[in-house]
C-alpha cells in the first residue's frame, strides 16, 4: 500500500451508496484522480468539508486498489468566489472543463501553478487555460464556417467556434468564452 500527501484542488464530490462518496481531485503530484471517501455523507464526517467543490486542500491519500481519502484538511476555501453568482458559475465552468479535458493521472506542473495564480484572485481567463492546455486560440478558427473571429471553444469537441456559430450551440454543452 502507497501512502501520499499532496495538495489537491477538489473538481467534484459525488455519491455512490447511502454512505461513500468519490472526489474528483486534481493533485500537484499526481494530476487529475478520483478517491473513494469512506463514510463521506454521514453527519458525523470529519472530512466532507475539508473536500468541496472549488477548495484547494492538503490530502493524505492511500493507494491499493484505487485512491482513499486517509485525511483533509483546507488550505484555502476560494471565499471571494462564493460571494457572486457570476464568479463562482464561472469557476465552476473551468472545474467542469478540467475534468473534461485532463486525463486520469495527467501531471502537468505549468497547470497547476496556473490554477493557484488564478483562482487566488477573481479572474478566469480561459483562453490562458487553454493555451496551457495546447489549444491556443491565437491560432485557431472557426470550425464551423472557418472565421478568424474566435469567441468560444466547445470542450466536448475541443473545437474554437466564432460568435455566430457559438450561438447554435445546445446550452446544456460546455461552451467556455475567451
Amino acid at each position: 500500500m502507497r501512502e501520499y500527501l499532496t495538495e489537491v484542488l477538489v473538481l467534484d464530490k459525488n455519491k455512490v451508496n447511502e454512505t461513500d462518496l468519490t472526489v474528483d481531485l486534481y493533485a500537484k503530484e499526481l494530476g487529475r484522480i478520483k478517491a473513494k471517501m469512506t463514510s463521506g455523507q454521514k453527519i458525523t464526517s470529519k472530512l466532507s468539508p475539508h473536500l468541496e467543490p472549488l477548495t484547494f486542500s492538503l490530502v493524505r491519500l492511500t493507494e491499493k486498489n484505487g485512491f482513499v481519502v486517509a485525511d483533509a484538511l483546507t488550505q484555502d476555501y476560494l471565499k471571494h468566489f462564493r460571494v457572486s453568482p457570476v464568479y463562482f458559475a464561472k469557476a465552476l465552468k473551468l472545474l467542469s472543463a478540467l475534468k473534461e479535458l485532463i486525463y486520469s493521472e495527467e501531471i502537468d506542473p505549468k497547470l497547476w501553478f496556473w490554477l493557484k495564480k488564478t483562482l487566488a484572485k477573481r479572474e478566469i481567463f480561459y483562453s490562458q487555460f487553454l493555451k496551457i492546455l495546447g489549444y491556443d486560440p491565437k491560432l485557431a478558427e472557426c470550425r464551423k464556417c472557418r472565421s478568424k473571429f474566435i469567441k468560444y471553444f466547445l470542450a466536448a469537441d475541443q473545437i474554437f467556434l466564432c460568435r455566430n456559430c457559438g450561438f447554435k450551440v445546445p446550452q446544456n454543452r460546455l461552451l467556455l468564452e475567451l
